[in-house]
C-alpha cells in the first residue's frame, strides 16, 4: 500500500470540526483597513511593552476574541507583514484589518499586537482611527 500524504484522505479519517459558541459566527466579511498612525509618545512605549509579558497576553486575548493573525514575508519590502482580522461577527470591529511591518517576523507581529492593544482602549477601533480610504491609489 502506498504511503498516504496529508490531503490524500478525501475526507476520511478527519475529525468533525468543533463548533463555536451557540449563535456565534467567525466569518465576518472584510470591511476595510484601520491604518493606525502612532504618536511619538506611543512609539516610545513600544520597547518596554514588547519586553514584558504584555505581547503574549495580548496574543492570547485577541485570538480568543476571534481575531485571526497572519504573518508573511514580503520580498519587495525585505521584511515581514503581520495582519490581524477581526472575524467574530458579534464584535463591533467585525471585518476590520490592522497591519504592521518589521524587518523581523517577531517585530512585525509584536507591532501588530501593540496596535491592537492601543485600538482596544475603546470598544470600536474606528473611534481611535477612522477606516482607511479604500480608493487609495
Amino acid at each position: 500500500m502506498a504511503k498516504r500524504r496529508y490531503g490524500d484522505q478525501d475526507g476520511k479519517d478527519k475529525s468533525t470540526p468543533k463548533q463555536g459558541a451557540l449563535g456565534e459566527s467567525f466569518d465576518a466579511p472584510f470591511r476595510g483597513y484601520i491604518n493606525l498612525n502612532l504618536t511619538d509618545e506611543q512609539k516610545a512605549t513600544f520597547d518596554p511593552w514588547a519586553n514584558s509579558l504584555a505581547p503574549l497576553e495580548a496574543l492570547e486575548a485577541f485570538v480568543a476574541d476571534g481575531i485571526n493573525l497572519s504573518l508573511k514575508f514580503e520580498p519587495k519590502f525585505g521584511g515581514f507583514l503581520a495582519s490581524a482580522t477581526q472575524r467574530r461577527m458579534g464584535s463591533t470591529n467585525a471585518g476590520l484589518v490592522v497591519t504592521a511591518r518589521g524587518r523581523e517576523a517577531g517585530t512585525a507581529l509584536w507591532r501588530c499586537l501593540f496596535c491592537l492593544t492601543i485600538l482596544s482602549h475603546k470598544e470600536r477601533w474606528e473611534d481611535t482611527q477612522p477606516l482607511a480610504n479604500p480608493d487609495r491609489w
